[in-house]
């Protein structure tokens, strides 16, 4: 009841007291009053008027399904680039070529990586196909059976030490050059620790913001170091089009349209045609597709 006062005395409106007392009894308080931090008043303490606890109560909602579809878009995005990164390793230098420093630009860095990957193979020596290579094969795994260890932050270090010319057949698969997937692939990773640690994304100013590429960036070329900046180069490197278009397009539009009374998507970075900029099928490509 202590902590209602509090909200009530800098003017948050509480029109339901019993429902603010069962979500304070479940959310963090400072969870809370992170997301009041930018309806302040000037120079003070207390928040603009007309500000309800309903409205904030459904931001925060909104929040934490926006982080859901981003997740579910992240990973899908990471076994995609596990997916090539491994393929690439594999075809210039062979099934376990990822081992050898002398295949990378900086070897101090490659044995970083490796010291690394040690300790998750020791931290999941258990799982079958861990126990089997280490049984069978002294622990020496095929790179396309390794890279299902590998962390997000394992594939960036990877890729930025790969060969260039390695970088750029990877890159070219997503469309872009190689800078610019380091880039993105740095920033995947900076919005999924983000996103796995709970942390607010609305109304939140990213400290990263990806490079942007000629062609990718041809329609849209703003930054606003808010999420849809991520958002729209994880566009390019979701390469199944229409999971992309029919699940996380489809859910983010159902999201938006649940929590229009409570949100403005300004405060994420979307500008108002944020779908036809996402959306990777359009109508009139598949009107195209279906004459030919």
């Amino acid at each position: 009841m202590e902590q209602v006062n509090k909200l009530e005395s800098r003017g948050l409106i509480i029109s339901d007291l019993q429902k603010a007392l069962e979500v304070l009894s479940r959310l963090n308080y400072y969870t809370l009053t992170g997301y009041l931090h930018n309806f302040r008043k000037p120079n003070s303490d207390d928040y603009v008027d007309g500000l309800t606890f309903e409205r904030i109560f459904g931001i925060i909602e909104f929040d934490r399904r926006f982080r859901n579809i981003l997740m579910y878009a992240i990973e899908t995005i990471e076994h995609t680039l596990k997916t090539k990164i491994a393929y690439e390793l594999a075809h210039s230098f062979g099934p376990d070529g990822y081992l050898k420093s002398s295949n990378f630009r900086n070897p101090a860095m490659h044995q970083e990586t490796m010291h690394r990957f040690e300790e998750i193979v020791a931290k999941h020596k258990k799982l079958p196909f861990v126990r089997h290579h280490l049984v069978k094969y002294g622990g020496v795994m095929p790179i396309w059976v390794a890279i299902e260890l590998f962390t997000l932050g394992m594939l960036e270090a990877v890729f930025k030490n790969l060969p260039t010319t390695s970088q750029k057949a990877i890159a070219k698969q997503f469309g872009t050059g190689a800078r610019q997937l380091t880039s993105w692939i740095e920033n995947v990773r900076y919005l999924r620790n983000l996103v796995a640690h709970y942390m607010r994304l609305y109304d939140f100013r990213l400290q990263k913001t990806p490079k942007q590429c000629k062609y990718h960036h041809t329609l849209y070329h703003n930054t606003t170091h808010r999420a849809f900046d991520i958002v729209y180069i994880m566009k390019a490197l979701f390469l199944d089009a229409k999971e992309w278009d029919g699940y996380v397009v489809f859910a983010l539009d159902r999201l938006f349209v649940e929590y229009s009374a409570f949100i403005d998507i300004s405060c994420l970075g979307f500008p108002s045609d944020w779908k036809a900029l996402l959306l990777k099928v359009h109508p009139q490509e598949e009107v195209a597709a279906t004459k030919e």
